[in-house]
């Protein structure tokens, strides 16, 4: 039976093989276009991965929950002891203008140690890593004393509905486990201390509020004689840029990292705006702090008029609301209305994600730092708790009684301003997909263990 050290070589050793199957996967146009049934055709991601999984002989199966809107699953072990299970999604946003992109944005193209590709980060990446550690481990013969399950879910870009949500309602116990593994976190962090590596223990909530104004159409000539309710949503616009959430700087994950940084202020909800600017040199971190500690209300659709020459009887405005946990959908609608008050429009708020969490103080975060530090060759950095700002699939498996975790870690001289995830440009450095893998490797075998027979 191989040991560990024997195991994450091999890792190193199929990098060739790795890396070709990012692009393969990325070249699977899963353009997820929205939270419908006909789109995403996850499907084909799964095919992809069929043969890597038969050649292996890792058992799966591939679940549709509608034509093909495939969810992929895989397990090794024997069933009994520890359950362990790793979550990927194989949908990605559409691109908005591909002469934007370097590269094609579904080209798979390999330059300069990167794999350039819409999903290539967001989250093929997790599914080519995850889909190799069961791989490799299945080729060496190693007989874990539990059972490691391997997900690759369809329309998370979406919330889940014909992806881990349907998975976790229809068959439950494909995907309890005692601790699972999601995408999130792990994006290093220079500090005169060492590296931080953020892992996410929980998440913001996700709701969409949809704002309408009625008015009346006409004559675009004779604008006195209609109702125009455009320039009303501009008011609106305004109104919710200044709006000033609350602030909440509680979470450990605030004084971790700026003590970290000597930064001598202690975070409050008066100065993390300051301190946050003062960090404007990592773009990336300035953002999380502030993202972290309040509500974000974002206008991200517009929508009014069938013609240039005619006002509109109706215009619409959907913004796109990030939650702390508790802000649910009640406060959100009481806040704009408060905000909008006298603007006499129409305001309905619906959920995408609800706020949750995991243990912060698992043991598993302690396996989670050693399956880390085995594959980086390192125990130079440190672990901080943190809050996913976005949303995962991961609400879906905590219900079902399991802990789990955002971190997929990227190698430390990896790209921290991650602009091209749902962006222009995205990628996964090569060196960031081998540490993936190798993660996966050791945490399998540190949390399940490994027979001798």
């Amino acid at each position: 039976m191989p040991d560990l050290p024997t195991l994450l070589s091999s890792v190193d050793a199929a990098r060739d093989e790795i890396v070709s199957l990012l692009q393969d996967l990325v070249r699977v146009p899963t353009i997820n276009a929205g939270a419908r049934p006909d789109t995403g055709n996850e499907t084909a991601a799964c095919d992809l991965l069929r043969p890597k999984l038969d050649d292996a002989n890792v058992p799966y199966q591939v679940h549709e929950s509608a034509p093909r809107r495939g969810n992929l699953l895989a397990r090794l072990g024997n069933g009994d002891g520890k359950r362990l299970l790793l979550m990927s999604h194989t949908d990605v946003v559409p691109v908005e203008d591909e002469s934007l992109w370097e590269h094609p944005p579904f080209s798979g193209m390999l330059d300069r140690g990167r794999v350039y590709g819409r999903g290539a980060d967001d989250d093929k990446a997790d599914v080519v890593a995850y889909c190799m550690a069961l791989v490799l481990l299945q080729r060496a013969g190693v007989l874990l004393r539990g059972s490691l399950s391997y997900l690759a879910a369809a329309d998370e870009e979406s919330g889940g509905q014909w992806g881990a949500g349907w998975v976790a309602a229809q068959m439950p116990d494909a995907v309890r486990a005692d601790f699972a593994v999601n995408e999130g976190g792990g994006t290093p962090i220079p500090t005169p201390h060492g590296l931080l590596y953020p892992i996410h223990t929980g998440e913001k909530s996700r709701l969409e509020a949809r704002i309408t104004r009625q008015g009346r159409s006409g004559h675009a000539s004779r604008p006195w004689a209609a109702d125009n309710p455009v320039p009303m949503l501009a008011d609106a616009i305004q109104r919710i840029r200044e709006y000033e959430p609350e602030i909440d700087v509680s979470h450990p994950f605030f004084r971790a990292v700026l003590s970290a940084l000597d930064v001598a202020q202690v975070p409050t909800a008066e100065n993390i705006d300051r301190i946050a600017d003062s960090l404007a040199e990592d773009l990336a971190l300035s953002a999380t702090l502030k993202a972290a500690s309040r509500m974000t209300i974002t206008p991200t659709l517009l929508s009014a008029g069938v013609k240039s020459n005619s006002i509109p009887d109706r215009a619409s405005l959907v913004c796109d609301v990030r939650g702390l946990p508790g802000q649910d959908d009640r406060f959100v609608r009481q806040e704009l209305t408060h905000v909008l008050e006298g603007l006499d429009l129409d305001i309905d708020v619906s959920y995408t994600a609800v706020s949750n969490a995991s243990l912060a103080d698992s043991g598993f975060v302690d396996v989670i730092r050693q399956a880390h530090a085995a594959a980086l060759g390192s125990e130079d950095f440190s672990l901080v708790p943190s809050l996913t700002v976005g949303f995962t699939d991961s609400r879906f498996i905590r219900p079902l009684g399991t802990q789990v975790y955002g971190f997929g870690p990227h190698h430390p001289t990896a790209e921290r301003k991650r602009t091209g995830v749902h962006g222009n440009n995205e990628f996964m450095e090569v060196e960031s997909l081998l540490l993936r893998t190798r993660f996966a490797v050791a945490l399998a075998c540190l949390t399940l263990g490994v027979s001798s027979a």
